[in-house]
């Protein structure tokens, strides 16, 4: 992936594009990196590291168990919440159901879903280590973009670089959906590697 230039390392093979230009004059402190395994989630780690040892940014890693594909609903979750019956919508979904996507992790964690989320997250620290940079890693169950913004909000994330497509990543896409939603809609600057 590293490609030296005189005394100067370079990314010749990772593209990027930045929603929030890194090199606007904005310190760089903590950086989010949401990981799948894919080959663009370990390009965006590679980056996100060589970017921390440029910076001194702090990484924390996070793997996502896709509450939806687990067949956990919000609102089939209602009706273990205390005030269920008072459930006003609003946009503070991922707050209120936080408690019940924890306690239902720590139910699954023998699961093999949560033992390839763990393995992920090992293997993905692995390339952040080579460039002398440690990883807080996080493993989480939710929605996956609602839990992407809502982590970086809860670890004080002020950038978040990942890839384009993750392990369901269609090759005609320019960006999937997951990436699409997180430039969307989150108040943090996003990088996008490919």
């Amino acid at each position: 992936m590293l490609k030296k230039l005189g005394n100067q390392k370079i990314y010749k093979e990772v593209t990027l594009f930045s929603i929030g230009d890194i090199m606007n004059g904005e310190p760089i402190n903590k950086i989010l990196i949401p990981v799948d395994g894919s080959e663009t989630s370990q390009k965006a780690v590679e980056y996100a590291s060589w970017v921390a040892s440029k910076t001194g940014a702090k990484i924390v890693m996070l793997h996502v168990v896709d509450a939806d594909k687990q067949k956990l609903t919000y609102e089939g979750m209602d009706r273990f919440t205390p005030e269920w019956k008072d459930k006003i919508k609003g946009t503070d979904d991922i707050k209120r159901y936080s408690p019940f996507f924890e306690e239902q992790l720590n139910c699954m964690l023998e699961d093999p879903i949560c033992r390839r989320g763990n393995n992920v997250l090992k293997e993905m620290t692995k390339f952040a280590e080579k460039h002398g940079i440690k990883a807080k890693t996080l493993l989480k169950l939710g929605r996956v973009v609602d839990t992407i913004i809502q982590t970086a909000e809860d670890e004080k994330c002020d950038h978040i670089i990942m890839g384009t497509k993750g392990l369901t990543g269609i090759k005609s896409l320019l960006m999937g959906h997951v990436a699409n939603d997180v430039v969307k809609y989150s108040p943090y600057r996003v990088t996008i590697v490919r």
